[in-house]
C-alpha cells in the first residue's frame, strides 16, 4: 500500500508541476518543463521523507482515523523551507533554475492533495474485512472494542466456542481471530474450526498475532505465554548482517552529529555549571546487553542527592539535551542509537521478579531511543519505591506501565530492522520539537 501511494503521489506531483508550469508560462514546452521537474525532484523526495516521518504513509494509522492532520501544515513548512534552502544553494553549484513562484504553487497544491487523499482513504471504505472472534481473553476484548470503532473492518461477532459460531456461513468470513488458549481449553475446537472454516478457505490467526499487527505492540496477555514469546523472539537471534549494519549506522550517526552537537554540549555544560551551580556530568550504572553493567553518561538535570529538578533541568529534558553525552556510550558500543532504553540495575532485577519475560529486554543492545519511548511515556522508577519491597502482596495493577513498556520493547525485538531503526530515529527527532496528538 505504501509503494502504491508513493507512486500515485509521484504521478500527482509531476502532474501538478506540469499544470503550474503551463499556467505560469502560458503553455508547457519541453525546454520549460524538464528543467523544472529536474530541479523539483529532490524537493519531492524531501517531501516524501517528511510525510513518512509524520505518518502520512502509515495507512493502518490512517484507517484507524488516528492521524493528526494538523501536521500537514508543519510538514508543508519544513518541506518548503528545506527545498527553498537546497535550491538556493544548489543554483550556483549545479547551475539549477530557481522557480520560486512555481515551487510555492506546486507545494500548496501538492500538500492539499496529500490532505484530501488521506482524508478520503480514511472515510471511504472500499472493502471492509469481515472478522469473526472466537474464544475468551482480555486481548480479544481489546481487539473487539477497537474493531467496532474502525471503518476498515466488519465485526461479525464474538463467540466463546467454535460450536456457537457454526451458524455463521464461511462464505461471509474473511478472517477468524482465535484466542490463543482456546484449542487447549475447548473440547473439539480444532475439529470444528478446521472443518467448518479453515478447509473452506477462511484465514485464521491468533489474538496475540492480530494485536501486534493492529497496535504494533505485543499483548500484555502474551507475556504469560512463554512458548509464544520464545518462538517470536528466539528466531531473530540467527541474524548475521543486521548487527553489522546497525553498528556501522551507530558510528556514522556519531561522526555526523558530533560536530553539530559538540558546540551545543559545551554551551549546556557551562549553563549547568554557572546557572545551576552543580557538576554538569553524572554517571548512572544500568543494565546493558546480556545483563552486563554499563555506565550511562548524561548532563545533570536534578540536584545531587535529591529528586528536585535544577533550573535548567526542564528545558534540557524537553529537548533531550541531557542525552548528548551518550554519544560517548554509542562510540564505545555500550548502547546503540535504537533499542530498549537501559534501566537502573535495581529496577531491572526488581521487575524481573514480578513481570514474566522482563529479562528479554537485555538480549539486544539498549538504545538512546526506542519504540517504547515513541509510543509510551516511560513508567516510574520502581527501584526508588522502597515501600513496594516491604509489601507482602503487591497489586498486579502496580506494574501496568512497566508491562506496556515491555510489550513495545518485545514488539521491537521481534520486528527490528534497518528501516524500522531509521523510522524511529526520524520520529524521535520530530518528537523533540513536536508532540503527537493524543487519542483515547
Amino acid at each position: 500500500m505504501r509503494i502504491l501511494f508513493f507512486i500515485l503521489d509521484l504521478l500527482a506531483f509531476i502532474l501538478i508541476t506540469f499544470i503550474v508550469v503551463t499556467l505560469r508560462y502560458g503553455g508547457c514546452h519541453t525546454y520549460l518543463f524538464l528543467p523544472t521537474i529536474k530541479t523539483l525532484a529532490p524537493a519531492f523526495m524531501l517531501c516524501s521523507v517528511i510525510l513518512w516521518v509524520f505518518s502520512f504513509y502509515d495507512f493502518s494509522l490512517i484507517k484507524m482515523q488516528r492521524l493528526d492532520y494538523r501536521n500537514t501544515i508543519i510538514a508543508f513548512a519544513i518541506s518548503l523551507l528545506g527545498s527553498a534552502f537546497g535550491i538556493y544553494f544548489g543554483a550556483s553549484i549545479f547551475n539549477m533554475a530557481t522557480p520560486k513562484l512555481i515551487l510555492i504553487s506546486v507545494f500548496i497544491i501538492y500538500f492539499s492533495y496529500i490532505y484530501f487523499t488521506r482524508k478520503a482513504y480514511a472515510s471511504l471504505t472500499f472493502y471492509r474485512q469481515k472478522i469473526l472472534l472466537l474464544g475468551k481473553s482480555d486481548t480479544l476484548k481489546l481487539i473487539e472494542k477497537t474493531l467496532r470503532k474502525s471503518r476498515a473492518y466488519k465485526l461479525l461477532g464474538r463467540f466463546e466456542t467454535p460450536q456457537e459460531a457454526q451458524k455463521i456461513s464461511p462464505d461471509n468470513v474473511d478472517l477468524i481471530i482465535m484466542g490463543s488458549k482456546m484449542l487447549q481449553e475447548t473440547e473439539n475446537a480444532w475439529a470444528v474450526i478446521s472443518t467448518k472454516f479453515l478447509n473452506k478457505g477462511v484465514l485464521l490467526t491468533t489474538d496475540y498475532n492480530f494485536h501486534e499487527e493492529l497496535f504494533k505492540c505485543s499483548s500484555k496477555g502474551s507475556l504469560k505465554d512463554n512458548i509464544w514469546i520464545l518462538r517470536g523472539v528466539a528466531s531473530r537471534q540467527q541474524e548475521h548482517f543486521y548487527p553489522v549494519i546497525k553498528r556501522a549506522m551507530d558510528i556514522i550517526f556519531c561522526l555526523i552529529l558530533t560536530p553539530v552537537l559538540l558546540p551545543l554540549g559545551i554551551v549546556t555544560y557551562f549553563m549547568i555549571k554557572y546557572i545551576d551551580g552543580v557538576s554538569p556530568f553524572f554517571f548512572q550504572e544500568r543494565i546493558g546487553k546480556n545483563e552486563q553493567n554499563i555506565f550511562i553518561y548524561k548532563f545533570r538535570t536534578m540536584k545531587p542527592g535529591t529528586e528536585e529538578i535544577t533550573k535548567t533541568g526542564n528545558i534540557l529534558r524537553r529537548f533531550r539535551l541531557d542525552e548528548i553525552p551518550q554519544l560517548i556510550n554509542i562510540f564505545k558500543g555500550d548502547i546503540s542509537i535504537v533499542g530498549p532504553r537501559p534501566i537502573w540495575n535495581d529496577e531491572y532485577y526488581f521487575l524481573n521478579k514480578y513481570l514474566p519475560c522482563h529479562n528479554i529486554r537485555s538480549i539486544i543492545k539498549p538504545g538512546l531511543t526506542g519504540w517504547a519511548q515513541l509510543n509510551f511515556k516511560a513508567p516510574p522508577t520502581y527501584c526508588v519505591q522502597e515501600n513496594l519491597k516491604n509489601m507482602e502482596h503487591i497489586p498486579d495493577s502496580t506494574f501496568d506501565a512497566a508491562k506496556t513498556r515491555l510489550c513495545y520493547d518485545i514488539w521491537y525485538i521481534k520486528n527490528r530492522s534497518f528501516f524500522l531503526d531509521v523510522e524511529i530515529m526520524f520520529k524521535t527527532a520530530k518528537r523533540a520539537f513536536i508532540k503527537d496528538k493524543k487519542f483515547d
